[in-house]
């Protein structure tokens, strides 16, 4: 903790590599579905939709989100939208507070879109799956 990591051995950098053969393999092969579909769709199409998102994220962000981004996991007062934070405290994890006075409905679509990822995986299992399932 708190040092630079060890370099692998030559034998440990094999196992590696090997370990990670079908996780670079279906990188390999999404990114160049990806890049076949994007040159399909055009560049300048692509960049067109990709600044529309952002515009759209950003007024989500302004009308959703108090300070209009994301904050310290201390500062998010509804637990269900505070990020998990590692053990160790060498990395903090930004989390997104909810303005106050949103509408009922309004306030559950920004939820939605606030929510972390672990518990984001937990509404997915629940709906998937039913009941309380959070085992992974």
């Amino acid at each position: 903790p708190g040092g630079a990591a060890a370099r692998p051995t030559a034998a440990q950098a094999a196992r590696l590599r090997a370990w990670n053969a079908l996780d670079w393999a279906l990188y390999a092969h999404l990114n160049r579905s990806f890049w076949r579909r994007a040159e399909a769709f055009g560049a300048a199409r692509l960049r067109d939709e990709a600044a529309r998102l952002r515009g759209r994220r950003a007024a989500l962000a302004r009308r959703c989100l108090r300070g209009g981004g994301p904050v310290p996991a201390r500062s998010v007062p509804d637990g269900r939208l505070r990020p998990f934070q590692p053990p160790g405290g060498g990395a903090r994890i930004l989390g997104y507070a909810l303005r106050d006075g949103l509408p009922p409905a309004e306030r559950e679509r920004c939820a939605r879109m606030a929510t972390p990822e672990l518990q984001y995986k937990d509404v997915l299992d629940r709906r998937q799956f039913g009941g309380n399932a959070t085992a992974g």
